[in-house]
């Protein structure tokens, strides 16, 4: 990717974020929408997986009669299948459109987000930083969802883009305060949307569970957790549980589509990960700055609770090479909570704070995307 376009791109999330701030306007994300698919469509074939996707939309076809096997899910394909005939033998507007159906995806979410995490107020002390005015900034939101998880799957892990769309808006729904049974249809609706793109998407039935179930803990609870992640990860005392658990995970029926497709990924290199992340390190510092920055919602908390379990997944199997494939459906909810943690400050330490952890996401996935960068 052309390092001065994306400064040049990043200048204007700043800028839009700036503008919708300070006029409070509403729904800029728009401004910044457009120009992300376009930076999108037109990456460079050495991206990674780039070449495999466009060899497989060129292979290919629109009729909706018959699928062949191509080793992708059946969402996929029908959706490939549908954006050929708007897009024909072009695949750089295909790459445009897949970008566009996450990005209104996302769109979606920052509207159920607004209404359902800082619209109403269910926080252990009666007190929550928003209320039911309050505008969501959807330039900074959207700045933040891209600054890695935008950026990493709408260039490289294109179907688990897709799946992880889909998760963000079913867990939106599911912090409803007073869901009712059309709720509950929907959010399996959209697991089942998830899974269709990417087997993996079965994750997000762990991380419905963590939503639904878990609830604000004590800070001493909190410290305690992320010591022991941290303790876990930096002394790396759990090589050989990564894999053991992923043969166990391989030995059962029910989870077998999910072991074959990370096996497929791995190889006989699966279990061969050194080294450490700065990527885990990152989240994990930000997990703590956040627990002590923010007096959030329950409803924040159901999502620190998921990022949490993702933190201490990524430490217990770090000797899984792409383990990164299972944590990323954890850590994706990050964007949401940085979101959060932003819009508690004022000033100067607003843009700090915003412009610090946009540009440290998106050296990081740089690093994934021009591989030529060391």
């Amino acid at each position: 990717m052309n390092i001065v376009i994306l400064l040049v791109f990043l200048m204007g999330c700043f800028f839009s974020t700036f503008i919708e701030k300070h006029y409070k306007l509403a729904n800029f994300i728009w401004i910044l929408i457009v120009p992300f698919c376009v930076i999108a469509a037109t990456r460079n074939i050495d991206v990674p997986d780039t070449e495999i996707y466009i060899n497989y939309y060129l292979l290919e076809d629109t009729d909706l009669s018959y699928f062949v096997d191509y080793g992708f899910e059946f969402g996929y394909q029908l959706t490939t299948k549908l954006f050929k005939l708007i897009a024909n033998e072009n695949h750089t507007v295909y790459f445009g459109l897949l970008t566009f159906l996450n990005s209104i995806i996302i769109f979606i979410v920052s509207l159920q987000f607004s209404k359902n995490l800082f619209g109403d107020d269910d926080s252990e002390n009666g007190s929550n930083q928003f209320s039911e005015k309050t505008i969501l900034n959807s330039a900074t939101f959207y700045t933040l969802y891209i600054a890695f998880f935008g950026f990493y799957v709408n260039f490289i892990v294109l179907r688990a883009g897709v799946a992880f769309s889909f998760l963000i808006l079913a867990m939106s729904i599911a912090l409803k305060t007073n869901k009712k049974i059309i709720d509950y249809i929907f959010i399996s609706i959209l697991i089942l949307f998830s899974i269709s793109f990417h087997t993996t998407g079965l994750i997000g039935i762990i991380i419905l569970l963590t939503v639904l179930f878990t609830k604000q803990y004590s800070n001493k609870f909190y410290i305690t957790i992320l010591s022991i992640i941290g303790l876990f990860y930096f002394l790396n005392i759990t090589s050989r549980l990564g894999g053991v658990v992923f043969s166990y995970i391989s030995s059962l029926n029910t989870l077998t589509m999910l072991s074959n497709k990370l096996s497929n990924y791995g190889g006989e290199s699966l279990f061969m990960s050194e080294g450490v992340s700065m990527k885990f390190i990152f989240y994990w510092i930000m997990a703590i700055v956040m627990l002590f920055n923010v007096n959030g919602s329950q409803k924040f908390y159901k999502l620190y609770n998921v990022y949490i379990v993702g933190l201490l997944i990524f430490s217990l199997m770090r000797s899984v090479l792409l383990i990164e494939r299972v944590t990323d459906y954890f850590l994706m909810f990050s964007f949401i909570l940085f979101y959060v943690f932003i819009s508690k400050k004022e000033g100067w330490k607003y843009w700090m704070y915003y412009v610090s952890i946009v540009l440290m996401q998106v050296i990081f996935v740089m690093r994934i995307i021009n591989r030529d960068i060391t």
